[in-house]
């Protein structure tokens, strides 16, 4: 897969900001302006499917919380995740990362907290996960590849979907 220099670039920031997600919304505290924080919502359904041809198909697996990551306007991480617990050190989440399709605004911000203006509409172009699917949630290791797909977020449902260079997908469906 060759990709555009100006894509690849927005792609790798993306990734980049879709790990350090939780540190960016600290680090905006300090910093000037409303551009940078974080939305959090209960999930009343929420279903996460993952495939690749490279192992057998798992069943889908559920999550309690959407987050909305804004670490500067326009880019935006969405994350799917079940709370660790009963044993369990880590949470289990699902990243899609990317910028705000045209004619969608950014949240709006006031220290480190956001509020979505809905409807948004993602490009994503990268796609994180930790303990769905596979065993990296014993590890706490967070896997996150390129990905290209989108995300539509309205304020009565979320649904984000990408495929990865080698043909590994990702859905999330949830409703508040």
């Amino acid at each position: 897969m060759k990709l555009q220099p100006c894509r690849g670039r927005r792609a790798g920031l993306a990734l980049l900001l879709a790990l350090a997600g939780p540190l960016a919304a600290l680090e905006a505290q300090d910093l000037p302006g409303e551009d940078f924080g974080r939305w959090e919502g209960s999930l009343r359904r929420c279903r996460i499917v993952s495939t690749s041809s490279l192992v057998p198909p798992q069943p889908p697996t559920t999550c309690q919380l959407l987050r909305l990551d804004q670490q500067m306007e326009g880019l935006l991480t969405v994350r799917f995740l079940q709370p660790g617990g009963s044993g369990a050190f880590l949470d289990r989440q699902l990243v899609f990362a990317g910028v705000l399709a045209e004619g969608s605004r950014g949240m709006r911000c006031q220290g480190s907290r956001c509020e979505p203006r809905w409807p948004l509409r993602l490009r994503v172009s990268a796609v994180g996960q930790a303990g769905f699917g596979e065993a990296t949630a014993a590890m706490g290791l967070t896997r996150a590849q390129l990905a290209s797909g989108h995300c539509q977020l309205d304020a009565r449902s979320f649904r984000c979907e990408a495929v990865g260079p080698e043909g590994r997908q990702w859905q999330a469906e949830a409703s508040p």
